[in-house]
């Protein structure tokens, strides 16, 4: 009769509700001091490193990284990417505004709205990332790095824009275009894994310009 070892596998969050609104309080935490942290950084940082905290691209990966914390759970990954933009965008408004700048109203729910869609789905990527199905962990993996192609090609088309003359340029541009292909390729692994996520960042990228397009719209209104 064999005796087999004991499973160390992390215990699951459905199994433990103490654990997940621990995760849900901290998504909110991390998004708040994140919200803060990117109002007064948008007075020290210059040039192209302004586009760290004048971008969407570095808030998704908040929503990224509390989803790691959900052990495998996506529902609960998803609500706490949420919680985590929500909270990114009270840090931010409320920051500024005690800092003397004031906010409109419209720009709070635009962005808001904004983050109730991203959070939720790049929340739900990470913990999906190791899913035992190739086309939902590549998919996964793909979207981790849409944002980043986004807005890295926003900016290569605002610095060629001579009438604007606007964005923090080139340079930001392609570093954002780098940070959007390396990230799927180095959240799934084996080289066919990777061929499908590209594929998949290709379909994502398409769906975040086309969010960008509208957010700009909305602004336009």
């Amino acid at each position: 009769m064999t005796v087999t070892e004991p499973s160390r596998r992390a215990p699951s969050l459905d199994a433990d509700p103490a654990r997940a609104w621990v995760l849900c309080a901290a998504a909110v935490a991390v998004g708040l001091a994140g919200g803060a942290a990117t109002s007064f950084g948008q007075s020290v940082l210059t040039g192209g490193w302004h586009a760290l905290v004048n971008s969407a691209a570095p808030w998704t990966m908040v929503a990224f990284l509390v989803g790691l914390r959900a052990g495998g759970n996506w529902r609960r990954a998803a609500c706490a990417g949420m919680l985590s933009q929500a909270g990114l965008v009270a840090g931010y408004y409320v920051t500024s505004e005690l800092r003397g700048f004031a906010a409109g109203m419209s720009a709070v729910v635009i962005w808001t709205v904004a983050g109730v869609v991203a959070g939720p789905v790049l929340g739900a990527a990470a913990a999906l990332r190791d899913d035992d199905r190739r086309y939902v962990r590549t998919s996964a993996a793909g979207v981790t790095g849409s944002v980043w192609i986004m807005e890295g090609l926003n900016f290569l088309w605002l610095a060629t824009d001579a009438q604007s003359n606007s964005g923090p340029g080139t340079t930001a541009g392609w570093c954002y275009l780098v940070v959007g292909v390396a990230l799927p390729l180095a959240v799934v692994r084996g080289a066919r894994d990777r061929a499908y996520a590209l594929l998949a960042l290709i379909v994502g990228s398409g769906a975040a310009i086309g969010a960008g397009w509208l957010i700009n719209a909305a602004f336009l209104l």
